[in-house]
């Protein structure tokens, strides 16, 4: 694969489980405050499904240092910190989801 083709193409999926991973702040926070899904087993698959969306981008920021090539040294720092923090919230609300709450909202 051409570097260009392969730099896009990385491009392409940073981008799509970013957008993955902003909508599970849709999930956690309207499950967690209207009890948007009832069934227990859907909501727990959900949360892991978006925990596991933001695994691989902090690593894919840090790593790659052809993405985005637009942004220079602070943007590709507040890059990382904003996927870093993004998985350690979407693993905080994982963990509160599959271990504590048992299908009821909170709120």
């Amino acid at each position: 694969m051409e570097p260009r083709t392969k730099m896009v193409a990385e491009a392409r999926i940073f981008v799509r489980l970013a957008l993955m991973a902003f909508v599970g702040f849709v999930f956690y926070y309207g499950h967690l405050f209207f009890g948007v899904l009832d069934n227990v087993f859907i909501y727990k698959a959900l949360a892991i499904t978006f925990l596991l969306a933001a695994v691989p981008l902090p690593i894919i920021a840090v790593n790659n240092k052809r993405l985005f090539p637009e942004l220079k040294g602070s943007g590709k720092t507040m890059l990382t910190l904003v996927s870093v923090l993004l998985l350690m919230h979407h693993f905080l609300m994982t963990f509160i989801f599959v271990m504590f709450l048992q299908g009821e909202r909170m709120f």
